[in-house]
């Protein structure tokens, strides 16, 4: 495998069904062996008809997706989790990361992924002012205690963190090279709010700081191996060497107008689409 097409925060349910066919048309034709997917696709209750119409668009190619925060509006973690349990098991293409996969890109690349979220540690933490739409978007959310919708945000943050503890060490001792799929950038450096530098107000909001401990520390143990995060969420698009073996890419990303990147495998270059 040379090449993936890398899709994030597509917002399909903001986008007319003219525009959607348009946007299948080009992604049928892109140079690509696979496509990933880091997150916000849909939301809750179009997303599984969303993930059928990419499939179709992908023909034969797998598409190995993460979710984020948006793909579960107006839904619950659990009822969207069960709806795209079943939708895999009918659509072998469609493979929902997070399930201890270990995914061969080649004799020496791998990727590895899970959604993971915002975990409130960054910045001004529970300080901040910002008022996060998901606290009333998402039935998990919904009707807690302002400090409790932090205290939730904390436990999925380390849920991922613990994920990729639990399998990186795995696939770093098979492959040189190992790309991870999220959806919450895990480094401040990473994050940007409308082009600019993200303020202390929106990263705990914007960033999964549990998940970068853990990754600058795999980074450290395995320094002979490298890590790429993908990543989405922000719209704004970074592309960051943090070290010399771990590389941040988060996606750019307008609602409304879909596009993709093509992401060389053995290399840290993409190009758009």
């Amino acid at each position: 495998m040379k090449k993936i097409i890398w899709l994030s925060d597509l917002h399909l349910d903001v986008v007319s069904k003219e525009k959607r066919d348009k946007f299948y048309k080009r992604l049928s034709k892109a140079p690509g062996d696979a496509v990933v997917i880091t997150g916000d696709i849909s939301k809750g209750r179009q997303l599984c008809t969303h993930l059928l119409e990419l499939g179709e668009a992908c023909g034969s190619r797998p598409i190995y997706f993460v979710l984020g925060n948006h793909d579960y509006y107006g839904s619950s973690f659990s009822r969207v989790h069960g709806e795209v349990e079943s939708l895999c098991k009918k659509h072998k293409t469609l493979r929902h990361l997070g399930n201890g996969e270990i995914i061969p890109l080649g004799d020496n690349e791998a990727l590895v992924g899970h959604g993971g979220w915002s975990d409130g540690r960054a910045g001004n933490g529970t300080n901040s002012r910002v008022r996060n739409p998901d606290f009333w978007s998402i039935d998990d959310f919904r009707g807690k205690e302002w400090r409790s919708c932090y205290g939730l945000m904390d436990s999925l943050g380390k849920e991922s963190s613990t994920y990729f503890r639990e399998v990186l060490p795995y696939a770093l001792t098979s492959y040189r090279h190992v790309w991870i799929a999220t959806h919450f950038p895990p480094f401040t450096q990473a994050v940007q709010f409308n082009g600019k530098p993200c303020n202390y107000d929106f990263q705990p909001h914007y960033t999964n700081m549990t998940l970068g401990y853990a990754l600058w520390g795999m980074s450290t143990a395995f320094p002979g191996s490298s890590l790429s995060v993908l990543c989405g969420h922000t719209h704004s698009e970074i592309s960051l060497p943090l070290r010399q073996n771990l590389h941040i890419h988060t996606a750019g990303a307008t609602p409304g107008y879909p596009r993709y990147h093509v992401q060389s495998v053995s290399r840290n270059e993409s190009t758009e689409g």
